[in-house]
């Protein structure tokens, strides 16, 4: 659920008595083990969601832009605990809602109980399809995806026509994305760039050739 869709009223009433939070890159909202007793809306700036595997490994299983929920599946599991950190990629603002209040929240308004519905399924589906469309695939193969994907969902045309994915990521978000090395993903785009088909700056990435990148072609955002 993006909560900037919902009419002003019940954006005010699901935000009320809400914490407004500054947050500077690399800040932590919460990490496994903590209490999952709130709920996040990113107001402004974007969050990364981790999971952390038993071998150490980390990959970047979300990322929320302004209007987005994280961390919202904790008012139906009463007492239960973080299992994946939440972890600023740049300045901005976070409101943080106690988990009782949003439930309340959902039981009182039933538009904005069938818009957190609606969100969940639409996650749980992308989810869905991002794992079936990524089995089996190389890393070449899972970095062209993601490239894809991000250019998609972050992508700003400029007017020479390539894709400027607007979205400030390491090289070690982007392998945690992909599940890689940071050295692997570092040469894979080298190989990317050598042949023409990306830019690659301080954490910016240029799709010189979008139409290389499938999932690119899904829709981007005017510059």
């Amino acid at each position: 659920m993006n909560v900037f869709q919902l009419d002003d009223a019940r954006r005010a009433t699901l935000l009320a008595n809400a914490k407004h939070i500054a947050i500077a890159r690399a800040d932590f909202l919460y990490m496994p083990g903590d209490d999952a007793n709130s709920v996040f809306v990113v107001e402004s700036g974007r969050v990364k969601i981790v999971r952390t595997t038993a071998n150490g490994s980390e990959s970047i299983i979300g990322i929320r832009n302004p209007g987005d929920l994280f961390g919202e599946l904790t008012w139906m599991s009463d007492g239960a605990k973080r299992t994946s950190s939440a972890v600023a990629l740049d300045e901005g603002v976070v409101v943080r809602i106690d988990a009782a209040l949003f439930e309340r929240r959902l039981r009182d308004d039933v538009v904005v109980s069938a818009a957190f519905a609606r969100g969940m399924s639409l996650r749980l589906a992308i989810v869905e399809r991002e794992l079936t469309e990524l089995a089996g695939k190389s890393v070449p193969g899972r970095l062209v995806d993601a490239l894809g994907r991000l250019a998609a969902d972050h992508g700003v045309r400029e007017a020479d026509g390539t894709l400027r994915i607007a979205l400030s990521l390491t090289h070690k978000d982007l392998a945690d994305i992909i599940g890689t090395s940071r050295e692997t993903l570092t040469k894979e785009l080298s190989v990317l760039a050598d042949v023409g088909l990306l830019r690659v700056s301080h954490r910016e990435i240029v799709l010189v050739q979008p139409q290389a990148f499938p999932f690119a072609r899904r829709g981007t955002s005017g510059s």
